[in-house]
């Protein structure tokens, strides 16, 4: 910015418009090297999504990893051109580095805490998680191959979990079958199903991602690193009456299935109005010492809406060895015929 002799800064223009001296151009060249420090604010949460287009999240940064037609690279998209009986190693080969270049560029390590959302049997799932660095604050939501699955999808659903355990991310798994079956009130638009039923479950956990990185991580240093869930979207008092009620029912339904006393932790989070969570955190010790005396740690979180409705998700701590059994003859059928398949070959 050009000065006159007597300090004063202009913008334009051939006399300064406060004394009226001339200015110099010359004199005010060396600032023009002096650049401005670019500080960019990559938000508190950030969310990749794999085998799961557009989903419709509230997220300071959304990104999403798919197949299509041809390659294109977006600051939300990272799309790769689908390679014909592709398997996950395929994908791997091809675009690794690429993918580590697209996530560094979109600043996947800026933001203060991090989920990635999975279909495990889609071969991109492993890409994904071979190119995610091993950061702190990371969880993974995963949509699991179950026993209805095909062995090839059982195969690529076991590597990316095993991965992902591997890489000691906290996981949060959902089978394919409780997936499909999610059925959710929505106020502004009634039932939601599929996607939108996961995008709905997602948005009540992202509405909590302090509480729900805080859980895991605590877990995590119990030696829990693998988790199921079970949860009433849009619950009210006239369905089912007393929490302690509701905190009853949610439990028969769990997203992996198992049984209470397979369950290492317990942690509910609950989203409700205020003057109901005196009942609400009664009624979780209530639940607690009735079905989970057992457990390592049992927290209970709160968060305040204005909805007359309310939300309750409850997060199981499982074995690791429970989440895997259902698929692993699957992923040893396909070894079984082609050993390059195997874990050992995911990065």
């Amino acid at each position: 910015m050009p000065r006159c002799p007597n300090g004063h800064a202009q913008r334009l223009g051939l006399k300064c418009l406060v004394c009226g001296e001339a200015l110099s151009f010359r004199d005010s060249m060396d600032e023009l090297g002096d650049l401005p420090k670019v500080e960019p604010n990559y938000g508190k949460v950030a969310v990749i999504a794999v085998g799961y287009p557009r989903l419709s999240l509230k997220a300071d940064y959304v990104g999403e990893i798919s197949a299509s037609l041809a390659d294109l690279n977006t600051p939300n998209a990272f799309e790769v051109a689908s390679i014909r009986g592709g398997s996950w190693l395929d994908y791997s080969k091809k675009y690794l580095e690429q993918l580590r270049t697209w996530m560094r560029l979109v600043g996947i390590g800026k933001s203060t805490d991090r989920l990635l959302v999975l279909d495990t049997s889609d071969p991109l799932s492993v890409l994904a998680l071979s190119a995610l660095p091993k950061l702190e604050h990371t969880a993974v939501i995963a949509v699991v191959a179950d026993a209805d699955s095909t062995p090839v999808e059982q195969n690529t659903s076991y590597v990316a979990l095993s991965l992902a355990l591997r890489k000691g991310f906290p996981i949060i798994a959902l089978t394919e079958t409780f997936e499909g079956d999610m059925l959710y009130f929505t106020e502004d638009r009634g039932f939601a199903v599929e996607a939108d039923a996961l995008s709905r479950l997602l948005g009540s956990l992202l509405g909590a991602a302090d509480d729900l990185m805080d859980l895991l991580e605590r877990d995590m240093k119990l030696g829990v690193q693998m988790h199921s869930l079970s949860a009433i979207v849009a619950g009210s008092k006239s369905v089912y009456g007393i929490a302690t009620n509701a905190f009853m029912a949610q439990s028969y339904d769990l997203s992996m299935g198992g049984k209470p006393e397979e369950c290492q932790t317990v942690h509910s989070l609950v989203f409700a109005r205020e003057e109901s969570e005196a009942e609400f955190e009664k009624s979780f010790g209530v639940f607690r010492n009735r079905k989970f005396k057992g457990a390592l740690n049992a927290e209970f979180r709160f968060h305040e809406t204005a909805s007359p409705l309310y939300d309750l998700v409850t997060i199981y701590g499982m074995r690791t060895e429970a989440s895997l059994q259902d698929i692993a003859p699957g992923y040893q059928a396909i070894v079984g015929s082609m050993p390059e398949l195997s874990v050992e070959g995911a990065s």
